[in-house]
């Protein structure tokens, strides 16, 4: 008996030392880059650990092009972003809201600032006609969506009535030096980061205008158009029933205080609202996507019946046409003929259908450079989704990395 208890001790001791190191992965958006995410999300990070026993929580900074591949590759099990992202993975991913990240001051929801320099002399949306304003990229929520849907309100798009748009990736805060040196003359971002940033001695607040910042009088921050559900913190199906139960449980004890945390975390909201801004924009986007391309097939086919209409009249062969010009066409075959050889080999594999891991391994560089380049490519040629840069690719032969023709 003795010798069985001895063996029961050992098996129970070892079962805990594995559960004391299972550790769990919390993905989160890195708007500010890498250093600052960790700053501000690591006591989460922290209080977790010391609340769901036999875990330990390790934070995993995303982009927006990285955080696909994480998910595919399961090494999140839980992710918190923005709650445009969030809608956007979960058709994927399968995601589901814990909680809904909570701000001082019972603050549960958030806006875009639209700003430019206060000496800037525009003082609404619309005296940004014509002009050149900065954003995160197209897939971004609160570093463009958002913004995007201001402007629409006001009757503005900004694809046609602006100059091209001026995507940066993040972090957020080159857009507000590229506005402040007059590199151009608006950016958008998530609304109240200016004033976080001020606070920090960044500069004064009084360099800069937020417009339509009365659209929400009563809301602490400057912002330009409708709020939005906070950020929500989200679980990876598969993940343990009993790990997914006592983090939800932990996020909603941060209620009663005590936590440490600066933010703390209520039952989820509704992000139906979200879903029906970013179906909006999608199926806007896809339409001036397809756009060009009903230009041709219309001018395809009308070319047709003319022929046919003129071989019906006469015998004779009419005379060989040069090509139509398609002046969209030669705009995005410019875009792609600007790619550095090594974006190109980049593009190619993309096209190919390897993932950012599997690209990187095969150029033998690492996975950040990769992701950089994806960014790069989706900027530089303005096809605002993966999606899309590969059926433009395609469709004007820079799917094999080469330049049609050469």
């Amino acid at each position: 008996m003795g010798r069985i208890f001895q063996i029961f001790v050992f098996v129970w001791l070892a079962g805990a030392a594995m559960a004391e190191n299972r550790v769990a992965h919390i993905g989160v958006l890195a708007f500010r880059g890498v250093a600052p995410t960790v700053a501000e999300w690591q006591p989460l990070a922290d209080y977790l650990s010391r609340e769901v026993d036999g875990w330990r929580f390790e934070l995993v900074p995303v982009t927006l092009v990285s955080a696909p591949e994480a998910l595919d590759s399961g090494r999140l099990d839980f992710l918190v972003t923005n709650p445009g992202h969030y809608v956007a993975l979960a058709r994927e991913f399968d995601l589901s809201p814990l909680a809904t990240r909570e701000k001082p001051g019972e603050l549960m929801r958030f806006g875009v600032a639209i700003f430019t320099r206060a000496d800037s002399g525009i003082h609404t949306l619309g005296d940004l006609r014509g002009q050149q304003v900065a954003a995160v990229s197209p897939e971004a929520f609160g570093g463009f969506q958002l913004g995007w849907h201001a402007f629409m309100a006001q009757g503005i798009d900004p694809f046609t009535d602006l100059k091209p748009m001026q995507f940066m990736g993040f972090p957020h805060d080159e857009i507000i030096e590229a506005v402040r040196s007059g590199a151009v003359e608006a950016g958008i971002i998530r609304g109240g980061l200016l004033e976080k940033l001020a606070t920090e001695g960044r500069f004064s607040l009084d360099e800069f205008v937020v417009l339509r910042s009365n659209s929400q009088m009563d809301f602490p921050y400057l912002v330009s158009g409708e709020l939005m559900p906070e950020w929500p913190f989200t679980v990876v199906p598969g993940v343990n029933k009993r790990l997914r139960e006592s983090v939800a449980l932990a996020l909603l004890n941060t209620q009663s205080g005590g936590s440490g945390l600066q933010d703390i975390w209520s039952a989820p909201l509704s992000y139906e609202r979200v879903r029906a801004l970013v179906l909006a924009y999608d199926t806007r986007e896809n339409q001036r996507a397809l756009w060009p391309y009903l230009l041709g097939l219309a001018a395809l086919l009308l070319t047709g019946v003319f022929l046919w209409r003129k071989r019906s009249k006469t015998p004779i062969t009419p005379p060989a046409r040069p090509p139509v010009p398609d002046p969209e066409a030669n705009k995005i075959i410019a875009l792609f003929e600007r790619l550095t050889k090594r974006e190109r080999e980049v593009l190619a594999l993309i096209c190919a259908g390897l993932a950012s891991k599997e690209i990187a391994a095969k150029l033998g560089v690492s996975l950040k450079t990769i992701e950089y380049h994806r960014a790069n490519l989706l900027q530089k040629t303005k096809a605002g989704s993966s999606a899309h840069l590969v059926q433009l690719a395609t469709r004007f032969g820079f799917d094999l990395g080469e330049t049609l023709g050469k």
